[in-house]
Order: structure tokens, then sequence, then C-alpha cells
């Protein structure tokens, strides 16, 4: 969470004063929900959207519309958190594991090549607020009949070629949860374009929901099935709609100071960098060696770099053995995966730092520019 006022305070204790925390509260009653859920459709141009209670199961409502079968396979990348493989798993599918590209995205090339008979959705993540190469991922869903889900938990507000991340698939699916661009703790969003997909995700997501007064006329293309229970509060509703008038501030903020940074380190280029949500930048180096002794020498300087390798549940060697368990050994071998890790191995990321200002953000960057150059 990047900003948070005395404001949103007030509002949280009034609607806490108010006992009022339940988001269902009959048909056509306005609730702090669904006033998020219009202004965030308006502003992801999608014509619906739902909030749910996180990042993860809004993923697992779209896979869960999906309706897969245990041979059913979703191609994701490699670098990713766990959450997108174990979305697939939770809703019957099964994770088909893909390299990534230089960009630190899904490789198309090798998409392609992973498609079979079997294949029935892509997973394109934006990881790290840098999107995706849409154009290419958008081609090969058309040319196979594939559905495209994209994971935008790291990239809510961020563009690819003007269009919102999260808008131009099937499925766009967002979290909330504390270390995101905006946040009510946990939640997490789904939009899409369709009626008949938004009835899905919205039985999925509560499966008694076609009981209530609220929704029980709201399924007009589908049959209700049985879903979960991912019904998002009041509160989340009330605090995720005060931090969506915030988010373009937000963007333009981090964007202001990762130009800076990237003016003058020699950064990892995106498929669109003017539609990164400019969360961090990305140092390549030479070998695992070099790019091992310039953190150590980062960290002595108090610069907050982390190497790919050692964040938690974000690389397909870290999660592999989860699914090796689930399905076998010889369908997940990392061998396959050697590509990802040579990229990975061999790259720092630094957050930028939304509370510097313009000039001491030029220090900073003159600062990791003398120990990387050293």
């Amino acid at each position: 969470m990047y900003l948070y006022d005395n404001c949103d305070a007030e509002e949280v204790k009034k609607l806490i004063l108010s006992k009022k925390y339940f988001r269902n509260q009959g048909e056509n009653v306005e609730t702090h929900c669904t006033k998020f859920e219009k202004d965030f459709s308006k502003f992801m141009g999608a014509p619906h959207s739902l909030l749910v209670t996180s990042g993860t199961n809004a993923l697992i409502c779209a896979l869960t519309a999906l309706e897969l079968k245990p041979n059913d396979e979703v191609l994701i990348p490699a670098y990713t958190f766990f959450a997108t493989a174990a979305a697939v798993v939770n809703a019957g599918g099964k994770p088909k594991i893909i390299n990534i590209d230089e960009y630190l995205s899904l490789d198309t090339a090798e998409v392609e090549l992973a498609i079979t008979k079997n294949t029935k959705a892509i997973i394109a993540v934006h990881m790290d607020g840098r999107p995706c190469d849409m154009n290419s991922i958008l081609n090969l869903c058309k040319k196979y009949s594939l559905v495209l889900i994209e994971d935008v938990a790291q990239a809510v507000g961020g563009t690819y070629k003007n269009q919102r991340l999260g808008s131009l698939g099937d499925y766009g699916c967002y979290s909330f949860n504390v270390d995101k661009i905006i946040s009510c703790g946990e939640g997490g969003a789904v939009i899409t374009k369709t009626r008949k997909n938004f009835e899905k995700i919205l039985s999925a997501h509560d499966g008694c929901c076609s009981f209530g007064p609220t929704f029980k006329n709201s399924f007009t293309e589908i049959k209700p099935s049985v879903g979960f229970s991912m019904r998002a509060s009041e509160i989340q509703g009330l605090m995720i709609h005060q931090q969506l008038k915030k988010l373009d501030s937000i963007i333009s903020t981090l964007k202001q100071r990762q130009n800076i940074l990237k003016s003058i380190l020699p950064t990892i280029n995106s498929h669109d960098t003017d539609g990164e949500c400019g969360t961090s930048i990305f140092l390549k180096f030479n070998s695992v060696d070099d790019c091992q002794k310039k953190l150590i020498e980062l960290q002595r300087e108090k610069i907050k770099a982390i190497a790919i390798n050692m964040r938690p549940a974000h690389s397909v060697w870290q999660w592999i053995k989860i699914l090796q368990e689930k399905f076998g050994p010889a369908e997940y071998k990392i061998s396959d995966y050697l590509k990802t890790i040579d990229v990975l191995t061999t790259v720092l990321k630094i957050d930028v730092l939304f509370d510097l200002d313009l000039k001491n953000t030029e220090i900073f960057a003159d600062q990791i520019l003398r120990i990387i150059k050293n």
C-alpha cells in the first residue's frame, strides 16, 4: 500500500459504527462493494467487475468458469508467484510451465510449442508491474481457440498499448493484499467482457448467492453451480474504493521515479515500457557470481536489492516440488526450466522508492550506478 490518509480511517470508522458489513443488502441496493465494482469496471474498460477476497481467489473464479477437467492444461510462466499454479490445481486443471524470455515474462515462442489438444487456457502474468507481450499472446489464443486469463496481481493500473492490463483477455484477475499497488489488506477482483462470463464468476465466488434476494435474479444466461465462499466484506469494499481513487496518482508518482532510475541505470526493458506501473527496476549481470557480488555490495550500502531466486515462492524451482508430488515427478523436470533459471539468477530487482523526492531519486540512482560499475 503506497497511499493512505485520515480520510480513509474516518470512512472506515463510519462503516464500523453503522454495523453494515455484509455486501449483499438486497437487489439493486448500492453498497461500498458495488460502488467499487462500478468504478473499477469504468477504470479498467471492462463491463463487468467482481470484488472477491484475494487475488488467488480471483484466479480460481476465472479458472472455475472454464470447467476444467483433470487432463486440461493451463499454460503459466516459470516466473510467477505460486498462487498462479495453485489456482489452476484448485480449479481442477493441470499447470503447464513455460520458460520466460529476456523481458522476464512468458516466452511466446515456447508457448506455441507447448500447446496441445489438452491446452485450454493461457495465464499471462504481468509480474512486477511489467506488461507481457500481449499482441503475440492474443494472436496465439485466437489461433488455437484458447481462453486468456491475465494475472494482474502485481500490475493493477498498468497498460499495454494504452489498454489497461486485465482488459485484453477473457478475464483479468487482480490482488489487493498489503504488498500490492492499492490494498485493502487482503482482497482481489475479476473483470470480464461478457455477461455469461460474469454470471459464471458470480456463481463461483458465492455458491449460495442465487438463493438470496441480492443476486437471485442475476442469472439469465447460465444455471448457478456449486461455488465457493469468496465474498468480500463492506470493509474491504470501502477501503479498496478509497484506494482506487488514488491509483492514477500512485502510478504517476512511481513512473516519475522509475524514469529517473532508467535514465541513469542499464535496466531490463519490458514489452511496453510506457505501460509499466513503475514499481521496480531490474539489473542484468553477466554471471551468477557477478550478480551475487553486486547484491552484497548494494546491501552493504543499505540499498534494498534482492536476487530473484531469493524471493519466496516466485520462481519455478521454489514450488515445482509441490506439483511433482501432485502429478508425479516425470511431469515436471527442473531441467526443462534451465533457461528461466539462467535468466533469474543473473538479475537483481530494486524497488522504486515511492516516498523519495525526484532529486534524491537521482542521488539514489547515481549511488547504484557507482556500485554496479565498480
